[in-house]
C-alpha cells in the first residue's frame, strides 16, 4: 500500500501496456496520473473493498486498486491478449485479482461492487455511443463509478447520468498526450482533452 497519490502514480506508470493495441477497441494506455487520482480518491473515501475494472485493458485501474488494499478486484475485458498482460502483471506483483473475458457493456455478472473504474472507448472507432453503454453498465454494477470521457462530451454525459438518477462530479480535467500507436497517427504527440468524473447516487 502506498503512502501518497504520487507513489501510486509511479507504480501505475511502471505497469506493462498493450503489446498489440487494437484500433477498433481504441486501446491506449490509461494515463497514470488519472488512474492514481481516481484510485486514491476511492481509497480516501473508504470505497476500495470490492472493485470492478470495466474494459480493463492491461489492468491499470485494477492493479492500482489491488495495490491499495482492495479486498476483491475483478478485471473485465473483451480482448484476451490485453487480459493476459494484466494477469501476468498481477501475478508478477503478487496481487490478488480475478479476470473475466467478456464485453464490458454487458458483462455476465449478478453481484454488485462498491466501486467501478473505467476508461471507455470514446466511440470514434468502436462505434457511437460506446462510452455511454460502458457507463450504463458501470452504474448498474457499482455504487460509485470513476469514469473518463472526452471533455467535449461533458454536458451530454452529465445529462445522461442525471436522467438515470445519478450525480456526476468532475474530479479533474486533463490533456492526454498520446504517442503515435497506429498507422493513421502523424503527429509526434496527439493531445486529447478529457475529464475524470465520479458518478454516484445524490
Amino acid at each position: 500500500m502506498f503512502q501518497s497519490r504520487r507513489e501510486l502514480e509511479i507504480f501505475v506508470e511502471r505497469l506493462p501496456t498493450f503489446k498489440r493495441p487494437k484500433l477498433r477497441l481504441e486501446q491506449y494506455p490509461t494515463d497514470a496520473a488519472i488512474v492514481a487520482t481516481a484510485v486514491w480518491d476511492a481509497y480516501m473515501r473508504g470505497l476500495l473493498d470490492s472493485v470492478v475494472d470495466l474494459g480493463c485493458g492491461t489492468g491499470r485501474f485494477a492493479l492500482a486498486a489491488a495495490a491499495m488494499g482492495a479486498r476483491r478486484v475483478l478485471c473485465v475485458e473483451v480482448d484476451v491478449e490485453a487480459l493476459e498482460v494484466a494477469r501476468q502483471a498481477a501475478a508478477g506483483l503478487g496481487l490478488d485479482v480475478d479476470f473475466l473475458a467478456a464485453d464490458a457493456t454487458a458483462p455476465p455478472l449478478a453481484r454488485r461492487f462498491d466501486v467501478a473504474f473505467q476508461n471507455p472507448p470514446f466511440g470514434i472507432w468502436s462505434g457511437r455511443g460506446t462510452d455511454v453503454a460502458f457507463l450504463r453498465s458501470a452504474v448498474e454494477l457499482a455504487d460509485v463509478v470513476y469514469t473518463i470521457h472526452k471533455l467535449a462530451t461533458l454536458d451530454y454525459i452529465r445529462a445522461q447520468v442525471e436522467k438515470w438518477g445519478f450525480r456526476l462530479d468532475v474530479l479533474e480535467k486533463a490533456v492526454l498526450k498520446i504517442k503515435p500507436m497506429y498507422k493513421h497517427h502523424r503527429k509526434r504527440i496527439h493531445n486529447v482533452e478529457v475529464f475524470l468524473a465520479r458518478v454516484a447516487k445524490p
